[in-house]
């Protein structure tokens, strides 16, 4: 039996596995894939303070950005700099490898092709029921760290329920010589979203976007639209496609079983960004059951730590970004193309890269200053007035 069997090797589920080997804890991390990095839709960019916080590959980083160019329905821009690196482009199948080979090293017994079927917590220990080859597996362990992904049905059949709000993603592999990220807003490519082009190793870059509905034919028409700009080649990898949380689970910690990353809903409700949240909350993972592994101790009263701890972290970034999401999927072109003007008129854009806390990775601190430097008319094209 293991002290712990993590489901899902991503970064967080990875994570999870290498910290709890390396404190001297038997893992078992069971990936349902034969390879490592089969993440559909991510963009695999990080801020600085993820890149600091964590034991990313350097070799996985394959761009620096300072900033990015940001267009209005009209095709009007303008672009947000500062002159050191605010966000890093990760490769996210050589990210992947790189923190599955971390848990290994540490100890982490590492099970590719192994689908988890069934969880059952219950007694003096968790069941965990699989298939690997064709052939059923069981497996036991003191507890259970879900990492499996968004839209697995395992948080779901262990009573956890589905994230409240969510979107779908869509990206491809282009040809390009764009050395800048751009991002596009406006209901012409990713109604209530954004649609972006992310250049990674040298001539090629992620041409992608989120949306409600339709995210094949939304992205077919927006590389088209690139296409006629001139800024990717006709021919691209074929699209890839995933399911975001927006909003996380009520509840992520039970008997024997948590639930963290994706899964779980840490997700940026802005961006739909998930791996430096998945990685803080994996962290307090760690610690929760680290305790629980020591005391013998795995009620879901003494599991909820890891809920509260999270969430005293995490929850009002979390209001905050939904708060932002719900007020711009309400703006219709015309007043997006408002705030464009507030920012290009004014010089709120550079008081804000100016400040000493700017961060990539905190978007509700970002989106306060924003509508205090932009002023009242920036707060009433928001509410839609």
């Amino acid at each position: 039996m293991y002290d712990a069997i993590v489901v899902g090797a991503g970064p967080a589920g990875s994570h999870v596995a290498a910290e709890l080997a390396r404190r001297g804890h038997s893992v078992a991390l069971l990936e349902q894939h034969g390879a490592i990095g089969k993440k559909g839709c991510c963009t695999g960019i990080v801020g600085r303070e993820c890149l600091e916080a964590f034991p990313i590959a350097r070799q996985a980083v394959v761009r620096e950005a300072r900033g990015a160019r940001f267009f209005s329905p009209s095709g009007a821009s303008f672009t947000l700099q500062k002159e050191a690196a605010q966000a890093y482009i990760l490769d996210r199948r050589a990210f992947d490898e790189a923190m599955a080979a971390a848990a290994a090293k540490q100890g982490a017994e590492c099970l590719l092709g192994t689908m988890v079927r069934a969880v059952s917590p219950a007694g003096d220990a968790a069941r965990v029921e699989a298939e690997a080859g064709g052939q059923a597996r069981a497996f036991e362990a003191r507890a259970v760290v879900l990492a499996c992904g968004f839209g697995s049905p395992l948080p779901v059949a262990l009573g956890f329920g589905r994230a409240g709000d969510r979107a779908a993603g869509a990206q491809a592999e282009v040809e390009t010589a764009v050395d800048q990220v751009e991002v596009y807003v406006g209901r012409r490519h990713a109604p209530g979203f954004f649609a972006w082009l992310v250049p990674t190793r040298e001539g090629k870059a992620l041409a992608g976007l989120l949306a409600r509905r339709d995210t094949r034919g939304r992205l077919e028409a927006f590389l088209r639209h690139l296409r006629d700009q001139g800024k990717i080649a006709a021919d691209g990898a074929p699209p890839r496609f995933g399911g975001i949380p927006l909003k996380p689970l009520g509840r992520t910690s039970g008997s024997r079983v948590m639930v963290v990353g994706d899964a779980a809903g840490q997700v940026k409700p802005i961006t739909g960004g998930g791996i430096y949240y998945g990685l803080l909350c994996a962290d307090i993972a760690v610690d929760v059951l680290g305790r629980a592994l020591a005391g013998n101790d795995f009620s879901a009263r003494a599991l909820s730590e890891y809920d509260r701890q999270w969430h005293r972290l995490l929850a009002r970034e979390l209001r905050i970004g939904r708060w932002a999401r719900r007020a711009f999927e309400r703006l219709s072109d015309r007043r997006i193309e408002r705030l464009f003007r507030l920012v290009q008129d004014g010089p709120a854009a550079e008081s804000l890269l100016a400040d000493p806390d700017f961060s990539f990775d905190w978007h509700g601190r970002l989106v306060l200053r924003a509508l205090r430097r932009l002023g009242p008319r920036a707060a009433l094209a928001m509410l839609g007035r």
